[in-house]
């Protein structure tokens, strides 16, 4: 199965569950036939990339909404902001190994717009990375109290402005109005939600990483940068959080991320995006189960 057809495979199984009665839906035959598809459309998704598809980033690790078995352990961080300069020697090492060659950069968290230095990011990024998207991801509470500097920002670094699949109540109308009024590209995801358990964690790694790696939808398609480290997912990257807060240790080794101040060339990069790493082995992938969006209560039952 190639990409294409594993992108037509992917949107047509959503529609028949839009369709399809739940009750339908939960049936065994059901549910192992879509989990048998989805096998195969990641497996087809993560062949080897010609330039970096796609990178992310925290500006925060903390957040202003907290989000049930958030996928980036933000309910579980500590409050931190992202060092400017930090992100400016690791946008230079990037652009280097790549050319400045990378499908989209997305700014994100935890929430980006409580960064006091949000738009001095949009700067750095633009610059070393001049002729790419790059897009600033938000839930979009901030969005309408953000000054008119924020959207000359935006314009000026040709910004595009997300807003994630949250079912929350935000002022959509401001918004709006502001990036029609600046000329920013907005995509408001919010109406597009598709709530599912992304994954399970079995604290005591017991799962096949391959199994894990073929199944995963973030693996080869979340890459996340942080402290000059390339990680091919935010559950690797931001373990930490987990660990901390339930006084867990599911342990990161070397070779679950890639230093990108000892490695040569992007081909490096592409080579570690490709295959699984030792720390899949604690995600349970196969035995996701659905959940609606609410608020974390912080309890560790979330994410296991």
């Amino acid at each position: 199965m190639n990409a294409n057809m594993s992108g037509f495979m992917m949107r047509f199984f959503l529609f028949i569950k839009k369709i399809v009665p739940y009750g339908i839906r939960k049936s065994n035959f059901i549910q192992k036939s879509w989990s048998l598809l989805r096998q195969k459309i990641s497996a087809a998704g993560k062949h080897k990339q010609m330039y970096l598809r796609y990178i992310e980033v925290h500006l925060t690790d903390h957040c202003n909404l907290n989000c049930k078995a958030c996928a980036h352990f933000c309910p579980l961080a500590d409050e931190k902001f992202l060092d400017v300069e930090s992100f400016r020697r690791d946008c230079i090492r990037l652009a280097e190994l790549t050319d400045g060659n990378i499908g989209i950069f997305r700014l994100m968290g935890g929430e980006p717009l409580l960064h006091p230095q949000v738009t001095v990011f949009f700067d750095i990024a633009r610059k070393y990375f001049p002729h790419k998207r790059i897009a600033v991801v938000s839930n979009g509470i901030l969005l309408p109290k953000q000054p008119d500097t924020f959207w000359q920002s935006c314009k000026k670094n040709r910004i595009e402005v997300h807003i994630s699949n949250y079912p929350i109540k935000i002022d959509r109308e401001t918004i709006t109005r502001k990036a029609q009024t600046f000329g920013i590209v907005l995509a408001d995801n919010s109406k597009k939600i598709a709530w599912g358990k992304l994954f399970l964690l079995d604290i005591h790694g017991q799962c096949d990483c391959q199994k894990s790696f073929d199944n995963c939808a973030q693996a080869n398609n979340c890459t996340n940068l942080r402290d000059g480290k390339i990680y091919v997912c935010p559950t690797v990257a931001y373990i930490s959080f987990f660990n901390k807060y339930f006084e867990q240790n599911l342990e990161t080794t070397e070779q679950d991320y890639l230093d990108i101040y000892k490695i040569k060339n992007q081909q490096e990069i592409f080579d570690f995006l490709y295959k699984p790493m030792p720390f899949c082995r604690y995600c349970n992938i196969e035995n996701q189960e659905s959940m609606e969006w609410g608020i974390s209560k912080k309890e560790i039952s979330e994410w296991t």
